[in-house]
């Protein structure tokens, strides 16, 4: 009997081993590869539909943990067997506490609990709700394209032109950035910062269109057809006068709950890797990184252009790819490999579909009507790869380019400006005058206002929407708040 029960105390204690080393193993896979990437990301996903995220991500990270998996397994099988030897007890105690440090070190639990637990009325006092300002558009209303690229960022820029690379990844962003207008943090090629919530796709998705940051917590998941009910987004006010709207993706929408906002906002029509599937345009066993790759996208999106520009109503159409996401992206069997890495290769290739799509565009009767935005969604996730090769103390900033704008200014270098800027900012690129000069926390770009992270730094902004809100909330959420409540019911 004693037998046994030793039998099953050493078979439990093996097991938590095993349980504490995935979580070790895992926390120092993120730590060092995506140093920035936070609990809140991940609470995100787990709560939402992940399970269309591409297979070859989590293979990669497999491959790469599985032997120092291996060796932390042997190790700590080594101390239990040697050093504490009958003081099982006490090294499961040891352990536990070890994995519970590597946990929230690497995945800053503490500032999301310390982020939750602190309030701030900052949103509350900037919110601008755009139902409730005067938005007049011109007689003729212009057409809106916006290119969402996965994670591009200007480092990749050669430095010369303001970037923080020693050469050229990607020439044809390059171009665009100098030939037309971009929004720079310094006096070169340049962009804006990204923000606590708005630091991964959906969320740099939302705070461009919206204006405001996503929060979690363990009282809101945003599981509802209501995303965010409460936000006015650039959708509702385009579909509000009279746009048609559709949304493009290699991905399928649901990932993330992409398809919940965009319709919830505006009633997108979307294409999308099951769109793809299910309308003949691909079988689901030709599928590929998160659906369908880049070239597919812009094939079927320039028909989706056609299609809409000879409908009698303007438009707007979101394209966002996705080659570029992490880790290492995915690289098309027909693109260059005139670099060392492939994500490298990878942007390299990128940056020449998005240009080629746009040299399309323009070539097209309705292009004079047309508006091109080309954004980042933020910053790119792989710190490691950009810290290894940029130039050192660099400062890291979202891409992002206006091309054919109804208005101009020269007030559009060594700007502090975030995602949130860009909502009021691409409204006023396709000729709206906005009362006020601000929407959500963004502040309109042509205008002479200042941005919030102008008037109170970028720090502050930063840390204040990245706290708890009642009126995030209460306002934006509206009834989904405390969806987590409703999980079971």
């Amino acid at each position: 009997m004693i037998i046994i029960k030793k039998n099953i105390k050493n078979f439990i204690i093996n097991i938590l081993i095993l349980i504490f080393s995935i979580i070790i193993i895992a926390c120092l896979y993120i730590k060092l590869n995506f140093k920035e990437q936070t609990i809140e990301e991940i609470i995100y996903y787990l709560v939402n539909d992940a399970g269309q995220a591409s297979t070859d991500v989590f293979i990669t990270a497999i491959i790469k943990s599985i032997i120092p998996f291996i060796i932390l397994i042997f190790g700590l099988l080594f101390l239990k067997n040697k050093l504490f030897k009958n003081k099982e007890i006490i090294f499961t105690t040891i352990l536990f506490l070890l994995t519970l440090v590597v946990f929230i070190v690497s995945l800053r639990v503490d500032v999301f609990i310390k982020n939750n637990l602190q309030s701030s009325s900052f949103i509350e006092e900037n919110y601008v709700d755009g139902r409730e300002v005067n938005i007049k558009f011109p007689e003729k209303k212009r057409n809106l394209i916006i290119i969402f690229a996965e994670s591009f960022e200007n480092s990749l820029i050669n430095k010369e032109l303001g970037g923080g690379w020693d050469y050229s990844i990607m020439p044809e962003m390059e171009e665009l950035a100098l030939n037309n207008l971009n929004f720079s943090n310094n006096d070169k090629i340049g962009g804006f910062y990204h923000t606590n919530g708005s630091t991964w796709t959906v969320s740099g998705l939302v705070a461009i269109t919206s204006g405001i940051n996503m929060k979690i917590n363990m009282a809101n998941a945003y599981f509802s057809n209501n995303f965010m009910s409460g936000a006015c987004s650039l959708g509702d006010i385009l579909k509000e006068n009279g746009y048609n709207l559709k949304i493009c993706m290699g991905s399928a929408a649901e990932f993330g709950g992409k398809d919940n906002y965009f319709l919830s906002h505006g009633g997108y029509d979307i294409f999308d890797y099951n769109y793809a599937v299910e309308n003949g345009y691909m079988k689901a066993e030709d599928k590929v990184w998160w659906g369908f790759d880049d070239s597919d996208l812009f094939k079927w999106s320039k028909e989706e252009t056609l299609k809409l520009s000879e409908e009698n109503k303007p438009f707007n159409l979101i394209i966002e790819t996705a080659n570029t996401h992490f880790e290492n992206g995915y690289l098309e069997e027909n693109a260059p490999n005139n670099f060392n890495s492939q994500y490298e290769n990878v942007h390299s290739y990128s940056s020449t579909q998005i240009n080629d799509y746009i040299n399309w565009v323009k070539e097209q009767d309705f292009y004079e009507d047309t508006t091109i935005v080309v954004l980042g969604d933020h910053l790119g996730m792989q710190t490691d790869f950009y810290e290894s090769n940029m130039t050192p103390g660099y400062d890291r900033t979202v891409y992002n380019v206006f091309i054919n704008p109804a208005v101009n200014t020269s007030n559009n270098k060594n700007r502090t400006i975030t995602s949130f800027d860009m909502y009021p900012t691409i409204l006023a690129s396709i000729g709206a005058e906005i009362e006020g000069d601000q929407l959500g926390l963004g502040v309109n770009l042509f205008s002479k206002k200042k941005t919030l992270s102008e008037k109170h730094g970028y720090d502050y902004v930063n840390n204040e929407v990245g706290k708890n809100s009642n009126f995030f909330n209460h306002y934006i959420l509206g009834e989904d708040y405390l969806d987590v409540i409703r999980i079971g019911k």
